[in-house]
């Protein structure tokens, strides 16, 4: 087993470099699926009645090549200052070897600081129930809560995490494609009541917010694709939007899902959109450019919004235990919704820009 050590950085704004060939394909990306939009063709779903997904029977660990439990959000403290947190742990199968990693990270844009940390272990047999410890990092599932306990150096958090809205699938049936013929299940809690506390600086902060939770499974390989970008928004007025954008290995890209969650928590694929990345960050660690800060439209949402990161350098170098980099990091969106003025927060993965794979 392995305790890597807490990574802090920062670091002023650092300015815009070439644009990769990626980031031109997506400056106007425009992608058909099989699901209608909304707009007279959509349809709501509002149960995981037609899916081999059963929940929350399928929120435990399955014995496939590859699984992920990943939490982000925003919590404030009493003083209202606000933090962004990821929770990552991953389950991987080869042949009858099983690994456990996971991965933690703050982001405090008050001051631009991006801490996180990573673990790996190999134990003798995977875990039956959502109840992994890896190297005393800890998630489990606890009725109908999730409930994580971190402590990394002089960061962590130990959280009580439960759903405000059902579950949604995403491509409609919950399996999405990953890349050289394989396939994933995937759904999302995309609304949750957060509350615990955080650790930041070796000092426990009080803080409660709001987060997202994703859970992937299957017989994929996880560097099948060149990697993908995701988008994850929580706007003001209840309502969310998922999008994961896979970057082929003949340099293109495909939508393998975006999801418009309503008001009432059901779930419309959407059949286009149209995103633009404004600029483009060097990373001073890994080498890796990255596109940041994004025009976005998506007429069967009626949406229309400007997405812009926190800060920039939220990049996580996870070598050690996943063999990658990617960044993942706080957003904010502005715009408007049918015509009316609309806000939010989310989390944005860019995976695939800098050192990437075995």
């Amino acid at each position: 087993m392995r305790d890597e050590p807490v990574r802090e950085r920062n670091h002023g704004q650092v300015p815009g470099g070439k644009k990769t060939l990626l980031e031109q394909v997506l400056v106007l990306f425009m992608v058909l699926v099989a699901a209608g939009c909304s707009g007279g063709q959509a349809t709501d779903q509002c149960s995981l009645a037609d899916s081999d997904i059963v929940l929350p029977a399928d929120r435990h660990p399955h014995q496939v090549t590859n699984e992920w439990w990943y939490y982000t959000g925003h919590l404030w403290d009493a003083q209202q200052n606000r933090y962004g947190y990821e929770v990552s742990f991953f389950q991987s199968f080869v042949g009858e070897q099983v690994g456990y990693v996971a991965h933690f990270a703050l982001s405090d844009p008050r001051q631009g600081r991006h801490l996180y940390g990573q673990r790996i272990i190999l134990p003798d047999a995977g875990a039956g129930e959502l109840d992994l410890d890896v190297n005393g990092w800890r998630l489990w599932s606890e009725g109908d809560s999730y409930r994580v306990d971190i402590a990394a150096g002089d960061i962590g958090a130990r959280l009580t995490i439960t759903g405000q809205k059902p579950p949604v699938l995403h491509n409609g049936n919950g399996v999405i494609d990953m890349g050289s013929g394989d396939w994933s299940y995937y759904y999302s809690e995309t609304r949750q009541q957060v509350s615990g506390n955080l650790v930041l600086d070796g000092n426990d902060v009080a803080a409660q917010g709001y987060g997202w939770h994703d859970h992937q499974w299957g017989d994929f390989d996880a560097f099948g694709s060149d990697g993908w970008d995701w988008f994850s928004l929580q706007f003001d007025d209840n309502t969310e939007l998922m999008m994961f954008i896979l970057h082929t290995k003949d340099a293109g890209a495909q939508l393998t899902g975006c999801t418009f969650v309503d008001e009432q928590g059901c779930a419309h694929d959407l059949e286009q959109f149209e995103l633009q990345s404004l600029r483009t960050w060097h990373s001073p660690h890994t080498g890796g450019d990255y596109p940041l800060d994004w025009t976005l439209s998506v007429p069967g949402a009626e949406l229309d919004v400007e997405i812009t990161v926190t800060f920039d350098d939220q990049e996580m170098d996870t070598r050690a235990t996943t063999l990658n980099t990617y960044w993942e990091g706080e957003v904010t969106a502005s715009g408007t919704r049918a015509g009316k003025p609309v806000a939010g927060l989310g989390y944005v993965e860019l995976a695939g820009y800098g050192p990437w794979g075995p």
